[in-house]
């Protein structure tokens, strides 16, 4: 079990890959292996509490990387898991945007990130137009609220970006009270793998994508032999 912070840091360092959440292959996530009173607990920390540190001080890329669900990565498979995510997936008008905000600006939390590229929701609600509504309402259309689907997808192209190994999260920030308790979520702070790491390692001018992802494939094959291929195709991707 998973009492403590070291206890992750030294599975990720043993198997290579690590989901944060259950994904199907049994006993594969920190969320298994967490005892109950550290899932959710506001006396003592967790493994929430414990992601920005395992990323800070073990090295970690950490990232929705697994079907959409967070995840962490050794330095050790980092460099093949991008080198054949990034060949699988091309990049949409709202995901070049963000990237190229974020090299710019090489890390930013995800609400600086939001408000830069635009992705930010009117102070006061507006009335929509009752004509409009009751066209949409006649004719069973989707509701058509701009500042809805601009938070939409930016939360749509903030993933992908994760799962295609164009952005990682460097660390989580919180807010303190005047006691300096710490209270409410953690805010994501993104910035590339090569701000992070160094362009310098992910270099892959000696192997394909191809190859990278047999080479993981094999690797987790070996490492959990009760998962499926098929359950192991979808991890990878």
């Amino acid at each position: 079990m998973f009492n403590k912070k070291e206890d992750i840091e030294k599975m990720i360092e043993k198997k290579g890959f690590l989901p944060f959440f259950y994904n199907g292959i049994e006993g594969f996530s920190i969320e298994e292996h967490t005892p109950k009173e550290l899932w959710f607990n506001d006396e003592k920390d967790g493994p929430w509490e414990w992601k920005g540190p395992l990323i800070i001080e073990g090295g970690f890329a950490y990232g929705k990387f697994f079907q959409n669900k967070a995840g962490f990565i050794s330095m050790d498979w980092f460099p093949d898991f991008l080198n054949y995510r990034r060949s699988t997936h091309r990049l949409s008008y709202d995901e070049q945007i963000i990237l190229n905000t974020l090299t710019e600006n090489e890390s930013l939390l995800s609400k600086e990130l939001k408000k830069l590229c635009g992705y930010v929701a009117p102070k006061k609600k507006v009335e929509r137009n009752p004509l409009l509504k009751a066209v949409e309402k006649q004719n069973n259309l989707p509701s058509t609220r701009p500042a809805e689907r601009k938070r939409e997808a930016f939360d749509t192209a903030i993933t992908k970006l994760q799962m295609s190994c164009h952005i990682i999260t460097a660390d989580f920030e919180y807010n303190y009270d005047k006691e300096g308790k710490r209270y409410g979520w953690g805010v994501a702070r993104y910035c590339t793998p090569e701000a992070f790491f160094g362009a310098e390692n992910f270099e892959h001018a000696n192997y394909s994508p191809e190859e990278s992802r047999f080479k993981i494939f094999q690797h987790l094959a070996q490492l959990l032999p009760h998962a499926t291929e098929e359950q192991l195709q979808k991890l990878i991707g």
